[in-house]
């Protein structure tokens, strides 16, 4: 029976050239982090923006609301999509070309979207009248010329942290991993927390001196800015970055790994991220819009049943087939070591933790709000941006020193820091926070929490990839990042329906203690102080949920072992126990 490299241990593989020279990582780690900035930046940017898009393409916001939040779901779908299948071939085909192919394809996307009211709207149109017989609105052609754009950047975005991560592991040795892997996730965070706050702030200054930039632009046959301009932006930044980050990763080592590209695993698995991102609501969104009004409005459950039932389904039918395959998509042996498994299960849980707290923020925000205003409604928006960035910032800082901690004193204390660190942190504010909390006290809680969970970036990151084999460090990097947004996705969607639960209970319960006798503005007045209470005493209870979350991830985390100051102090690995790991006959069926 022989043992394919694919299965092979980091030591038994090939390098393919000696490492850069510091300077030269130094410059090309730089180089990578800008487009992993910008393509996590849109992966929020449209929910800030939508609106708008509707209005400047004089799209009916109430009968086409459905289908314009595809330019949403669309982008987080053809995201995990394209690390899980992306980060197999960067595997396969070597990471800088891919990683340059899929920065060319965010740019290709984002000049899509741009012009979407020219050459991609007359495409669609032909395309519609021609092979489909149909006279379409043009309007709705462009909305939908909007979310193929939208498609196509994601496309390239979601590809580009996976393969960071792995071009991380090929240009360091393993010593030096920690700061870097670190940097790339805070970064890769960063982006997509800001990218509300960012396109909101934008589209407001645009609206706001739309006469005078029109005047300062028209000399050079520019038009006024407004929403695509933030599109058009990506174009000369990725065509600048393209050309940069192929001369500065020239010569970068790796180990291209053998066989072929699982095609029916990545289908399967890509389906069942698919339906179980839509199944727990389709959305990561941790806009300033998120408020208890928006949510309760909407009919239904917030779960999909059957959609989570066919992830599980088509999640354990992927797991079957790789047991058999001879090229699988993802070695499930990689689980029978004990840092990937404790890393994963911990990351996963740091994703709940970390929606809790994105979640948490604007819903106080709106439920404060002085009414609903349009103007009401934006002043929010930026408020729970800004305090955001008390968790975001913070947490993407102790990225640097978590690497550092994660050198000396090992995997496992550096994350249970962290998760301590983050634990007190919500539970802090969950214990505190009323309608009158000053900004100043709830990002300074968010600030404690941003900083612990940014402590365990590095040591989860960089224990599953040095555990990993050296042809395999895509699609693990990949595994990383998948495990922290499923994570997120069933936060942002099972807390939201525990939320709303205990809102309807608390009020229900506050109104039939009402006293007798009073008048109806009375009642009114005193159902909205029952509405207010109920709202602030379910977001303490999120925050609260958070800190268990936290602490809950420790018992995993207990499980990490060894640390990465120097190649020669990595320890060796250390196999689960028989009872916790894959049978050893499934898993050599397959050879």
């Amino acid at each position: 029976m022989s043992v394919s490299a694919a299965s092979a241990p980091p030591s038994a593989l090939p390098i393919a050239g000696p490492l850069l020279s510091p300077g030269r990582r130094r410059l090309a780690l730089i180089l990578i982090l800008l487009p992993v900035f910008v393509g996590a930046l849109d992966l929020t940017i449209v929910s800030a923006i939508l609106p708008e898009v509707l209005v400047k393409l004089g799209v009916s916001i109430d009968t086409n609301l459905g289908l314009a939040a595809w330019a949403v779901t669309g982008y987080l779908l053809a995201y995990t999509v394209s690390m899980t299948l992306m980060g197999r071939l960067s595997d396969l085909a070597g990471r800088r070309t891919v990683y340059l192919i899929c920065l060319a394809i965010f740019v290709a996307g984002s000049w899509w979207v741009a012009s979407c009211e020219a050459y991609p709207t007359t495409l669609l149109v032909t395309i519609a009248r021609q092979v489909f017989h149909q006279r379409p609105d043009t309007s709705l052609m462009t909305l939908l010329a909007v979310i193929i754009g939208r498609v196509i950047q994601a496309l390239g975005a979601g590809a580009m942290v996976p393969v960071s991560l792995a071009l991380v592991g090929d240009m360091f040795p393993p010593g030096e991993r920690s700061q870097p892997v670190g940097v790339v996730g805070a970064i890769d965070t960063v982006g997509w927390v800001l990218g509300h706050l960012y396109g909101g702030v934008m589209v407001r200054f645009f609206n706001d001196h739309s006469v005078a930039l029109a005047g300062l632009l028209a000399p050079f046959g520019l038009p006024a800015p407004d929403w695509r301009t933030l599109f058009w932006i990506n174009v000369p930044l990725g065509l600048i970055a393209l050309v940069a980050t192929g001369w500065a990763l020239r010569g970068v080592p790796h180990p291209k790994g053998h066989g072929g590209f699982d095609v029916l695993g990545a289908l399967l698995l890509s389906g069942s991220l698919i339906a179980l991102t839509l199944g727990f609501g389709g959305n990561t969104d941790i806009s300033g819009t998120t408020s208890f009004d928006t949510t309760t409005g909407s009919s239904g459950s917030l779960f999909n049943i059957p959609l989570l039932i066919g992830a599980v389904v088509v999640f354990a039918l992927f797991i079957l087939w790789e047991l058999r395959s001879r090229s699988p998509l993802l070695d499930l042996r990689l689980f029978r070591k004990r840092n990937v498994s404790a890393a994963s299960l911990t990351n996963l849980l740091v994703g709940f933790c970390l929606m809790l707290g994105l979640v948490s923020v604007p819903l106080l925000v709106n439920l404060r709000a002085k009414d609903a205003s349009v103007d009401s409604i934006a002043q929010s928006a930026q408020q729970a941006g800004l305090l955001l960035s008390g968790l975001t910032i913070p947490m993407a800082l102790a990225a640097v020193p978590g690497g550092v901690l994660s050198n000396r004193i090992g995997y496992r204390a550096t994350t249970m820091l962290g998760l301590i660190l983050a634990a007190v942190g919500f539970l802090s504010a969950g214990l505190v926070w009323r309608v009158d909390t000053s900004d100043w006290l709830m990002m300074a809680q968010m600030a404690i929490a941003g900083i612990g969970l940014g402590l365990t970036i590095s040591p989860i990151g960089t224990a599953v990839i040095n555990d990993a084999a050296e042809d395999q460090r895509g699609v693990t990097s990949a595994l990383v990042i998948i495990l922290r947004l499923v994570g997120m996705t069933m936060a942002v969607s099972s807390m939201t329906a525990y939320a709303l639960a205990r809102v309807s209970v608390l009020v229900a319960a506050a109104v039939a203690a009402f006293p007798a006798g009073l008048t109806p503005a009375m009642i009114q007045h005193q159902s909205e102080l029952a509405y207010f209470d109920a709202g602030v005493h379910a977001i303490d209870e999120l925050l609260i949920f958070g800190a268990l979350a936290c602490l809950l991830a420790l018992l995993p985390a207990l499980l990490l072992h060894g640390r990465a100051s120097t190649p020669g102090d990595i320890q060796p690995d250390r196999a689960l126990p028989a009872a916790l790991s894959l049978p050893a006959d499934a898993l050599q069926s397959r050879n």
